[in-house]
């Protein structure tokens, strides 16, 4: 994933650039601006990274398991557990925002496909005891 540069900034210099940004953001006027705007900005390994670890933390949000996470979003435990660290010291104005968007209406068809693509894991985990779910897991009924 990509990396700060090694040459530091002065922190006046950090604090005025990260204002800046803040100010950029805020004051784009509508969806597909913002789309548009990380589209052209943000090179593919940073839109990755960013879609993801968004998604680590709505998940988190939804109170998903670990390897839940590992396996929707192809990430290891360790960084879940680095994510989960900061999403609970996470202030009440963060976790306000990630509960806001994790609610929202457009967001419910995903939660959705979640759902259906971690079925086979379920089924897979209460195959181990299950007849039941054997035989679905086996047969790719995983509803």
């Amino acid at each position: 994933m990509p990396r700060a540069s090694q040459r530091p900034v002065g922190k006046d210099v950090l604090n005025e650039l990260q204002e800046n940004f803040a100010y950029l953001i805020s004051s784009l006027a509508s969806s597909s601006d913002i789309q548009h705007f990380f589209q052209t900005f943000l090179t593919e390994e940073e839109k990755v990274m960013l879609t993801k670890r968004l998604m680590l933390h709505l998940m988190l949000e939804n109170k998903y398991s670990y390897s839940e996470i590992t396996e929707v979003l192809s990430v290891s435990n360790e960084t879940v557990y680095k994510h989960k660290l900061v999403w609970e010291k996470g202030d009440e104005t963060y976790k306000t925002v990630i509960a806001k968007i994790a609610k929202k209406k457009k967001t419910s068809a995903f939660w959705l496909q979640i759902e259906k693509f971690l079925r086979p894991l379920e089924l897979g985990l209460e195959a181990k005891t299950n007849m039941k779910a054997r035989a679905k897991l086996m047969s790719r009924d995983y509803e």
